[in-house]
């Protein structure tokens, strides 16, 4: 039977992550985010990830505050340092530290390369899948119970609920 803790982020995670340049401009990076339906960026410097940029980012550094998004540069408001998680960490783990930080996904980092990532939405498609294992846990559960009161579970007798209460 497999467990949720079995699930690993590299299950889950959406592979390969589109970037931008710490110096493309706020409006570039709404554009890209617009083009690829997603609302986070991967902000890269000679290749490496250095950072994030969200729609929330731009909504209250650029937006609500009057700046200019096409001569505002990414480096201005993207969030540092990059919040990144190993492909073999468990979903559990990821949900805790999105919790823990108050993000909304979490950069899969192998070998010291950004190779996927996991947001959010990641671990909401694999919710069926977390029901699933759930069930054949509560199933498994209910059989071992039905074996226990069968009296098929070999080890178990039933407690002397008397000696339990002290009486002879």
């Amino acid at each position: 039977m497999r467990e949720i803790e079995d699930i690993k982020v590299g299950d889950a995670m959406t592979k390969g992550v589109i970037c931008v340049d710490v110096e493309d401009s706020v409006k570039l990076t709404a554009e890209v985010m617009k083009k690829n339906d997603i609302s986070g960026l991967l902000v890269t410097k000679s290749g490496d990830g250095i950072g994030v940029i969200t729609e929330r980012d731009i909504i209250k550094k650029v937006v609500a505050e009057g700046k200019k998004p096409e001569s505002t540069p990414v480096k201005d408001i993207m969030t540092s340092p990059l919040v990144t998680i190993a492909p073999d960490a468990t979903i559990d783990d990821a949900a805790t530290i999105m919790r823990d930080k108050d993000i909304r996904r979490l950069f899969v980092e192998d070998n010291g390369k950004i190779i996927g990532i996991l947001s959010e939405f990641d671990i909401v498609k694999i919710e069926p899948a977390l029901h699933l294992i759930m069930k054949e846990k509560y199933e498994w559960d209910i059989s071992k119970c039905q074996a226990i009161i069968e009296g098929r579970v070999v080890g178990y007798s039933e407690p002397d609920f008397e000696d339990i209460r002290g009486e002879d």
